[in-house]
């Protein structure tokens, strides 16, 4: 094998130096070959180049998947952050309540399609589109444990808005593309008491409540 690695790269570089051509090279090497009587080397070499070949190709496919997934979880951030530097003021609920409740805006991305990106709003009031037969399904067999429904959630809104694009041929919950969906929430907090401590008003990142980690994880997507 040392004998064999030592020709390979003996050729690779007068090839590389322009004092013989590929095809000279090609032929001279088989010719060494023939008469060096390998023991099986060359076989070996090759099928040893096809593996790593092989696991190289195996990397840059993963790598690429990741890099898409990372710009998802980007794109699906910029999108929520986009509706905040929109309502800098915040964003107050319509639901009834003792104290100031502020929306939960969010931003989807779509893996894999660059510029797919929508908006949501928590509340049906902000909701784009009405709630479908679809969407109550997906929430089915939630236990309502919060202030509101499970299908007024920002998250909702989001998903609506791509299931009224280019899903709008989608029929059952089985059928949402989900491992491909990127989410991304933001909370407007109207100041007051966050955690024990007093705070000025501003929007915070936030993760899906317990209603939308339930069907999110249930089609496989991803929450950032």
């Amino acid at each position: 094998m040392t004998a064999l690695r030592s020709k390979l790269t003996t050729y690779e570089s007068r090839v590389g130096l322009n004092e013989m051509t590929p095809g000279a090279a090609i032929t001279q090497f088989q010719q060494w070959l023939d008469a060096y009587g390998d023991n099986g080397a060359w076989q070996i070499y090759v099928d040893d180049q096809a593996r790593k070949d092989s696991a190289e190709r195996e990397r840059q496919r993963v790598e690429v998947e990741a890099r898409k997934i990372r710009d998802a979880e980007n794109a699906a951030r910029s999108t929520a952050t986009g509706i905040c530097d929109r309502y800098r003021a915040g964003l107050l609920s319509s639901r009834a309540s003792e104290t100031p409740v502020g929306r939960v805006v969010c931003g989807l991305a779509v893996i894999g399609s660059p510029g797919a990106t929508y908006e949501g709003f928590s509340g049906q009031d902000m909701h784009q589109h009405t709630t479908t037969p679809l969407i109550t399904a997906l929430v089915s067999g939630i236990t309502q444990s919060e202030k509101w429904p499970p299908e007024s959630c920002a998250e909702v809104d989001a998903l609506k808005r791509w299931l009224n694009g280019p899903g709008a041929g989608i029929s059952s919950v089985e059928k949402i593309p989900g491992d491909t969906f990127v989410f991304h929430a933001r909370v407007w907090h109207p100041g007051g008491k966050w955690g024990g401590k007093e705070t000025s008003p501003g929007w915070k990142d936030r993760g899906a409540c317990v209603y939308c980690q339930h069907w999110i994880r249930r089609i496989g997507a991803r929450s950032v």
